[in-house]
C-alpha cells in the first residue's frame, strides 16, 4: 500500500530541517488541499423518514425507473434514492 499524503508532507518538514532545505517546507505545504468552493446552495431536499417512504413507494409503482429518475422526480442525488431504497433512513 501506498505512504499517505500527511505522513509524506511530515516526512518533507522533517528532510527540511534535518538538511537545511526550506524549499522543501514549502512543497511540504502545497500537498494540502485548497479550500472548497460552493458556488450555489445545496439543491436537494432534506432527507426524511417521510420522503424516504414516498420514495420506497414510487420504486415499488414504477420498478423500471433508475435511482438516477427517482431522484429527478424527489430532487435527491441517486445516492439518497440508494439509502432509502436500502432502510437507511428507516426510523427506529
Amino acid at each position: 500500500m501506498g505512504t499517505s499524503i500527511p505522513l509524506i508532507r511530515q516526512r518533507l518538514h522533517q528532510m527540511a530541517d534535518e538538511y537545511g532545505i526550506d524549499e522543501l517546507h514549502y512543497w511540504a505545504e502545497e500537498t494540502r488541499r485548497n479550500p472548497p468552493v460552493r458556488l450555489t446552495k445545496p439543491q436537494s431536499q432534506p432527507m426524511t423518514p417521510e420522503l424516504a417512504r414516498e420514495i420506497k413507494l414510487y420504486a415499488f409503482w414504477y420498478p423500471e425507473a433508475s435511482h438516477q429518475q427517482i431522484g429527478w422526480v424527489f430532487h435527491v442525488n441517486d445516492g439518497r434514492v440508494s439509502e432509502a431504497l436500502n432502510g437507511l433512513w428507516e426510523e427506529s
